[in-house]
């Protein structure tokens, strides 16, 4: 049977646990970039944050090189310039600095409309003031923070303390790092960034809370037998909804995807690039931090609970290989002799215990059958 097919029979079996750490490496040094880079150098944030003005010029026949020869002579600072195509069509050249004053932000307009030859009324400016960038930031950030507040009590409320630590853990992990990717490749964070971020965390938690709710299940259903290590019963649980997060992750990606690309490439649209490029970095990482950040910081928290240390030494004690986190089926109540010491025998040498057909699990007679009366 083909890889593909196991996945979608979920008859797949992944070691999880064994390349844990190797992924964990691999966040932690992603994380440690992104945080190195803002602190270093932070994110490039756009006027609506730092207040400033901004202009839109029909780019027919005028380029960022005639831009700015007009405004050489402005003294203006951090001036930028992009090429757009709105959504009728036209060619506008932005350009966007932290000049705060109405009155300069319209003679330049005016300035710029005379150089690219078209009428004053053609050329749209708006200006921001540095208070009303500062009152946008602070609610950008005091958002992050009541969300995560919230998210962490719903969340130990719904699953329990330390899966909720796992799954904050891993949504910390993608904005982190999401942020860190704006923040070295200094793309520019605007409002419609702000929300893809708030999107990403809902994306992200989803992801987690359907792995974590199969945790769940299995912890009641077998966790109870002492026959199974936590390390095992969430590798069961993370095989059997590895292609259910592949699935609606992907399903999600595909029109991000699309929208990325007309929007970006197609129209030149800034405001849809700069959504949909955090929101296809984050759904990415939700998959990622799902299996590979939540799932394994939630097994170290839980490993330490004297139940599953009892567990772990009294099946060493057996000789059975904890370590190996591989599938056995329980074994059952009710076996005679025999068939309990085959399925002993099965799990000290680590293999998969085969149920014969004959063997009655309730430990009951069969019925007998009911005798036809002779007619």
């Amino acid at each position: 049977m083909s890889t593909l097919r196991r996945l979608y029979r979920n008859t797949n079996d992944i070691d999880f646990p064994k390349i844990w750490k190797r992924m964990l490496v691999i966040s932690a040094i992603l994380v440690a970039a992104s945080i190195v880079s803002l602190a270093t150098q932070w994110v490039e944030l756009s006027i609506d944050f730092e207040g400033g003005s901004r202009w839109e010029v029909p780019a027919a026949s005028f380029d960022a090189d005639d831009a700015a020869a007009v405004l050489d002579d402005e003294e203006l600072s951090d001036v930028r310039y992009q090429e757009v195509t709105l959504a009728d069509g036209t060619e506008v050249l932005r350009i966007s600095s932290e000049l705060h004053d109405i009155d300069e932000g319209a003679r330049i307009a005016g300035a710029l409309a005379d150089a690219a030859g078209v009428e004053p009324g053609e050329v749209t400016v708006s200006t921001i003031g540095p208070s009303w960038g500062a009152d946008i930031t602070r609610q950008a950030g005091m958002s992050l923070v009541w969300f995560t507040i919230l998210l962490g009590v719903y969340l130990a409320w719904r699953l329990e303390p330390k899966m909720a630590v796992g799954a904050l853990a891993a949504v910390l992990h993608d904005v982190i790092i999401t942020v860190g990717v704006y923040s070295i490749f200094r793309i520019e964070v605007t409002p419609a960034t702000v929300i893809a971020f708030l999107t990403i965390l809902g994306y992200s938690l989803y992801d987690t809370v359907v792995v974590f709710d199969r945790v769940q299940e299995g912890l009641r259903r077998y966790g109870r037998t002492g026959q199974f290590t936590l390390p095992t019963i969430m590798r069961r649980a993370l095989n059997e909804t590895f292609m259910r997060c592949i699935n609606t992750s992907v399903t999600t990606i595909l029109p991000v995807i699309a929208m990325l690309v007309v929007g970006g490439f197609v129209f030149g649209e800034a405001l849809l690039v700069q959504f949909s490029l955090a929101l296809a970095i984050g759904l990415f990482l939700g998959i990622y931090s799902s299996l590979f950040v939540a799932a394994p910081i939630t097994a170290m928290l839980k490993e330490r609970e004297p139940r599953f240390q009892d567990i772990r030494d009294r099946l060493a004690g057996k000789g059975v290989d904890v370590s190996d986190t591989s599938w056995r089926e329980p074994r059952a109540a009710g076996r005679t002799g025999v068939e309990a010491a085959a399925a002993s025998s099965g799990a000290s040498t680590g293999r998969s215990e085969a149920r014969p057909l004959s063997v009655n699990v309730g430990g009951h007679p069969p019925r007998p059958r009911k005798s036809r009366p002779k007619r």
